[in-house]
């Protein structure tokens, strides 16, 4: 490549619809800086990092006020079948720690494991005590999510699984917080 091609090459220009690129190109990488708003951009968030299960752990995932995912993932290999209960009280207090000091406002969970979907007793117990570790801390929990051989789905309370998007059209929840000066507004 001589000076001159390089200098006549154009530069390729962003898409204006990240998510429709990416649709009319499926080989083509999101762009990891992108907002992830709701349900759907946090399941194609994850499905860039973790599309199928490989080994049972847990992922944690960190965002920034605008939703912007931070760079940095925790795995936590070799997770027991059951949650301990006061382990999870201390996995919540260091990821309380680490959302202060990397200025995270919100934490997304993914329990990836080998085998079906369908979600089992064990993830039903991991969900619910996923979603609890926001409470009374410095971050909000998002939509805990499940990651087995068939791909990325969401594990709603009380265990139940449901694959995105939903087909009867309902809109799914939004991951993205309510906070207390979004409702409240002080004169």
């Amino acid at each position: 490549m001589t000076l001159t091609s390089v200098l006549d090459t154009t530069l390729d220009r962003p898409p204006a619809d990240p998510v429709a690129a990416i649709a009319s190109d499926p080989g083509r990488v999101p762009d990891p800086h992108a907002p992830v708003h709701d349900v759907d951009d946090l399941v194609r968030h994850v499905e860039a990092i973790v599309p199928s299960a490989v080994r049972r752990q847990l992922w944690t995932l960190f965002f920034d006020d605008d939703d912007v995912p931070l760079p940095l993932m925790v795995p936590l290999e070799g997770i027991p079948e059951v949650p301990d209960t006061a382990a999870l009280d201390h996995y919540g207090d260091a990821l309380a720690a680490v959302a202060t000091e990397f200025g995270a406002a919100t934490v997304a969970f993914v329990l990836e494991r080998v085998g079906a979907a369908s979600a089992h007793p064990s993830d039903r117990r991991w969900g619910d005590g996923l979603r609890a570790l926001g409470r009374g801390r410095a971050f909000e929990v998002r939509p805990v999510l499940l990651c087995g051989d068939e791909g990325v789905s969401t594990l709603g309370p009380s265990g139940g699984t449901r694959v995105r998007p939903s087909p009867d059209g309902v809109p799914q929840a939004s991951s993205r917080p309510v906070r207390l000066v979004d409702i409240v507004r002080l004169p």
